[in-house]
C-alpha cells in the first residue's frame, strides 16, 4: 500500500498539481520591487522543475527563514491587524497597523511596501508609502486615497478596525539623504523617466501638476519650513488642500 501512495504521488498529474501558479498582471504593482511577483514565480518554477526531474518533494521547499513571522519579510506576505482607520477626506483614509510590542518597522526613507488585495476572487498588489515617522513603536499607518473605479480602493474601503490586512516589503534602495542629489539610474527603471532632482520651486510643482493625466494627490515631507512652502507652491499650482497631505 505505501509503495503505491509513492508511486501515485510521482505520477505526471500529481506533479502538475504542484507546478507554480503564474501571477495574473493585476498581482504586478509596476513599482520595480525586487522580488517582484515574477521574480518569485520563476524562482518557485526553477525550483518545481529541479524537483520533478529528481522526484524529490523536498526541493520544493526552499531554506526556512529563522525570522519571527510577524516581520516584514519582501518574499512573503505577512498580516497585521488594523488597529485605527480615519477618514480625513471623502476618498483618503489614514491607517494603523499594529506591530508586536514596542516593535518598529524598520523602514528608510524612499521605501515602500505592497499590499495584497483580493476582489471578485482577483488579487492585486498596489505599493504604498508608511506616512508613520521611522521610530514609531508598535504600529505603522499608511495613507490610502480611493478612487470610484479603483480595485484596490473597494478593498481598502471595505476594512474595518480588528481586520486583517497582508503587506510584503520593504522594497526601494533609493535611500534620501538631505541636501545631496542622486542619479535616476539608481531607481527603478519605471521611475526613471518621470523623477526630478534639483531644488523645488514654484515652476517645477507647475510642471509636475501639469503632467498628471488626473488631479493628483501629493504627499509632503520635510521640515515644517519646507512643507510650508510646498503647500504653498501646491496651491499655487492649482491644487486645494484637501489635495495634499503633509507630514
Amino acid at each position: 500500500m505505501m509503495a503505491e501512495r509513492e508511486e501515485d504521488d510521482d505520477t505526471e498529474e500529481a506533479w502538475m498539481q504542484l507546478r507554480p501558479t503564474e501571477p495574473l498582471p493585476s498581482q504586478c504593482c509596476g513599482s520595480g520591487c525586487s522580488p517582484c511577483v515574477f521574480d518569485l514565480y520563476h524562482r518557485d518554477l526553477a525550483r518545481w522543475e529541479a524537483a520533478r526531474a529528481s522526484k524529490d518533494r523536498s526541493l520544493l521547499r526552499g531554506p526556512e527563514s529563522q525570522s519571527c513571522p510577524s516581520k516584514l519579510n519582501p518574499e512573503t506576505f505577512v498580516a497585521f491587524c488594523i488597529s485605527a482607520m480615519d477618514r480625513l477626506t471623502k476618498d483618503t483614509y489614514r491607517v494603523r497597523f499594529a506591530l508586536p510590542g514596542n516593535s518598529q518597522l524598520g523602514l528608510r526613507p524612499g521605501q515602500h511596501l505592497i499590499l495584497r488585495g483580493i476582489v471578485d476572487d482577483l488579487e492585486i498588489q498596489r505599493a504604498y508609502t508608511p506616512i508613520s515617522p521611522a521610530n514609531a513603536e508598535g504600529y505603522f499607518e499608511v495613507l490610502i486615497k480611493c478612487y470610484q473605479m479603483g480595485l484596490m480602493s473597494r478593498y481598502v474601503e471595505s476594512w474595518r478596525v480588528g481586520d486583517t490586512a497582508f503587506w510584503r516589503g520593504p522594497f526601494g534602495d533609493f535611500f534620501y539623504k538631505p541636501n545631496q542629489e542622486s542619479s535616476s539610474e539608481q531607481l527603478p527603471w519605471s521611475y526613471q523617466e518621470k523623477t526630478h532632482f534639483g531644488h523645488l520651486g514654484q515652476d517645477l510643482i507647475k510642471e509636475l501638476v501639469s503632467c498628471c493625466r488626473r488631479k493628483p494627490f501629493a504627499l509632503v515631507c520635510g521640515s515644517a519650513e519646507f512643507t510650508k512652502d510646498i503647500a504653498r507652491c501646491l496651491l499655487c499650482a492649482g491644487l486645494t488642500e484637501d489635495s495634499y497631505f503633509l507630514f
